[in-house]
């Protein structure tokens, strides 16, 4: 599940209808697996365009060296940031995560179901690590079968008190009776806390496209990636000690797939909505080590 926001969207685009990308399918498709050959174009013999598949690497290099830079930024800023006076528990923070909602504009039928776990790991109270999994039953359209899991990874560095900058990787897996697809998706964003309808966080994230697009002799790339981007928007609210809610949604551009032996025919590309209602269940792990009797309010959620 998305920790701060989660990207998790797995997608496959087939005979015109949408697939979801997202937690798979968000962004890019790694090493997919087809079970049955039927659901993909036979592909003919042609000219590989190696010069296409190597500008793809070239961006998706670009992108992950960006986020490795954000994130070293944001230690940067931990590490000079004067320390704040206030006490604070510091414990990690265990959730049990559950989402609901639609993302029938990435290929999936109704409802979708996200359940899983999470941790929230703070250091020094201006950096924080989280860490999440999920799993969805959620039926692709175009099969009416199919489940996903995701697993992501997510860095927080706070510049101050209220502000905070993000850097994210996810990786997703969809399993259907007709093809498998994986997919990794890189992200880069803000966090702001807020107090709106109680202490909360705002999570606004861009997501960078992977996968590859044309063959090659190392890389048969027999599915292309739907190169899913775009930006996602979370707000997390604690409502009591052990208990959070919150929405999640996401606006996104994706392309149907093609033939991979010829990159350089145009591809369909679709834009996509999504909305997810977040409930989730907080517990602090271990002994409070610094100050602060409530941890809904002394801690540095």
């Amino acid at each position: 599940m998305y920790t701060f926001g989660r990207n998790r969207l797995l997608g496959e685009r087939a005979a015109g209808d949408c697939a979801r990308e997202g937690d798979l399918g968000k962004n890019g498709e790694h090493a997919p697996q087809q079970n049955t050959p039927q659901e993909v174009e036979p592909i003919p013999s042609g000219h590989v365009r190696k010069d296409v598949d190597s500008s793809r690497q070239r961006i998706t290099v670009l992108h992950a060296a960006g986020i490795l830079v954000l994130g070293a930024v944001s230690l940067v800023l931990c590490s000079t940031a004067a320390a704040q006076s206030l006490s604070v528990d510091d414990r990690p923070r265990l959730l049990l995560d559950t989402e609901i909602g639609s993302e029938t504009g990435l290929g999936y039928e109704l409802p979708s179901i996200w359940l899983g776990s999470s941790i929230e790991i703070p250091v020094e109270r201006r950096f924080e690590l989280q860490l999440a999994g999920a799993y969805s039953p959620d039926k692709k359209e175009i099969t009416n079968d199919g489940h996903l899991t995701s697993v992501t990874g997510t860095a927080i560095g706070f510049i101050n008190e209220r502000v905070g900058l993000t850097a994210g990787i996810e990786s997703s897996w969809l399993w259907t009776s007709q093809f498998d697809k994986t997919a990794l998706f890189p992200s880069a964003g803000v966090v702001v806390r807020n107090d709106y309808f109680g202490p909360g966080r705002f999570y606004v994230s861009y997501i960078f496209p992977t996968g590859c697009v044309a063959a090659t002799a190392s890389n048969p790339c027999q599915i292309q990636s739907n190169r899913l981007q775009g930006i996602t928007v979370r707000q997390d609210v604690r409502s009591f000690s052990h208990m959070r809610w919150g929405f999640e949604s996401g606006f996104y551009h994706f392309c149907a797939e093609g033939n991979p032996n010829e990159p350089e025919i145009s591809r369909n590309c679709h834009w996509a909505v999504t909305g997810m209602a977040i409930v989730r269940f907080e517990f602090h792990l271990g002994g409070r080590s610094r100050g602060g009797s409530d941890a809904s309010k002394s801690d540095n959620f």
